[in-house]
């Protein structure tokens, strides 16, 4: 086994003794994609003796299943259900890239949140695990130009390196501007806000109206306070206008010092910079996206991989499936990069292809891919699945939902300590709400428990 391969596995094991994260909190519930609630377990949580599932040290020369055998009894779970539902798969072992079974696994399907897979990757691949997005101000003449630099993590007080949310506060860039201000000699300012990174890719045709009202997305800005909500409450709904409510937000908190009046709006040319914040890095911006399916935060990523390939914001989906395609994804057609789209096309073949770049891949921002998925039975949108003894803490995964598709992309251990990928899409054609999770479960339980061989 490789060293990247080893480095990616390790994370699988760690968290059988010691789980954690630092901050506890729950994301709303997503009404239009069946998105379980995402929450989070206090650091100093612990798994109980008595549940700790136990696992072999991993092998380099630990036994591949036996395909013929994997085949049987995967088959036999996902076998086409009497509402009409079928499922596409594919499971790869991740050191060689051997296909260990296959479920027309290369036709492609709507992934829902699973693209979000896609979309982490191209972000750390284009952007780096390391860059930090700014948000800045400048200063010409009288005008005061408040710049979004694509950072839609602002807090509203000041910055707080604990958490990606609020890592950069908008008090603190009030507290800097003020301090600079006053050193010019500067009383009064008209406040112009650029939100012209994302050019006018605002809004996507492909979404159904209903996402909008059901607090999935809402227009998507380069500056924003809170993932685009109105409030840190993570119940908030999504504001119409993220960026204009980030330029109140620091006007208010600068008219505490310095008069304030509302200036123009777009791209501004010129004028001295005089103060700035910048968001977590991007790999903790990731994991936070990934934990919770943040679908604001994904379309902002898609934007950025955009942009930084030259091309339209617009065509963020195209920009996300080019890079997918540069590590082997075949045949990804993207009108998003969120999986809100139902016109989303990937497959299964392509994200543990995607996947498999990512673990063997390096760049090891790459490699931390893994890392950020959430895991059974513990966080994110695994924390209410994949909880048995089998797969508690054994399977890292992003789910996704839809109506009329249940999705999961992923990786574990075999028992005898081969590092699998695997990728399993439900689609059922009634549209019913993220059809048959349980049997997508059942298949990776299979999958965690497998020796499987002759």
């Amino acid at each position: 086994m490789n060293i990247a391969t080893r480095r990616t596995v390790t994370i699988l094991a760690a968290v059988l003794c010691v789980v954690g994260m630092v901050l506890a909190m729950v994301f709303a519930p997503r009404f239009f994609t069946g998105e379980p609630e995402a929450s989070y377990t206090p650091a100093s949580a612990q798994l109980a003796a008595d549940v700790q599932p136990s696992v072999n040290d991993l092998n380099p020369d630990a036994p591949m299943p036996d395909p013929a055998i994997f085949a049987t009894q995967l088959d036999a779970i996902l076998a086409d259900k009497p509402d009409g539902t079928k499922f596409n798969a594919q499971v790869v072992d991740v050191e060689t890239g051997q296909v260990l079974y296959d479920r027309n696994s290369t036709a492609n399907g709507t992934p829902a949140s699973s693209l979000k897979l896609a979309t982490a990757f191209a972000a750390l691949d284009t952007l780096g695990a390391d860059t930090q997005l700014p948000t800045t101000v400048l200063l010409d003449g009288d005008t005061l130009v408040l710049r979004g630099g694509g950072d839609v993590l602002l807090g509203d007080g000041e910055s707080d390196p604990g958490h990606p949310k609020g890592y950069a506060g908008i008090e603190t860039l009030a507290q800097q501007t003020a301090k600079e201000l006053k050193k010019r000699g500067v009383t009064s300012v008209k406040l112009w806000l650029d939100d012209s990174l994302f050019g006018q890719a605002q809004n996507n045709p492909d979404w159904d109206k209903s996402l909008y009202t059901t607090n999935n997305i809402a227009p998507v800005y380069p500056i924003a306070r809170y993932a685009g909500r109105s409030s840190e409450n993570p119940k908030a709904g999504y504001q119409s206008d993220a960026a204009q409510s980030a330029r109140q937000a620091f006007a208010a908190a600068l008219g505490q010092e310095i008069q304030v009046s509302e200036g123009g709006r777009g791209a501004y040319e010129g004028g001295e910079q005089v103060a700035q914040v910048n968001s977590a890095p991007l790999r903790e911006v990731i994991k936070y996206m990934l934990l919770v399916s943040d679908n604001y935060l994904a379309e902002t990523m898609g934007r950025h991989v955009a942009v930084a390939k030259g091309m339209d914001p617009a065509q963020a989906g195209a920009a996300v499936a080019s890079v997918a395609a540069e590590h082997g994804a075949q045949g990804v057609a993207l009108s998003d990069t969120s999986g809100l789209a139902a016109v989303n096309k990937i497959s299964p073949a392509a994200l543990t292809s995607i996947l498999r770049s990512a673990a063997t891949s390096d760049k090891a921002g790459l490699r931390e891919l893994v890392y950020s998925l959430p895991v059974a039975g513990y966080n994110g949108t695994l924390m209410q699945r994949l909880g048995g003894d089998q797969t508690l803490g054994m399977v890292r995964a992003k789910t996704g939902s839809l109506s009329g598709v249940a999705t999961l992309t992923g990786m574990t251990m075999t028992q005898d300590g081969r590092l699998l990928a695997f990728s399993i899409f439900a689609n059922q054609p009634n549209g019913s709400l993220a059809p048959h999770k349980p049997t997508i479960d059942q298949a990776v339980t299979a999958i965690r428990g497998c020796g499987c061989r002759g």
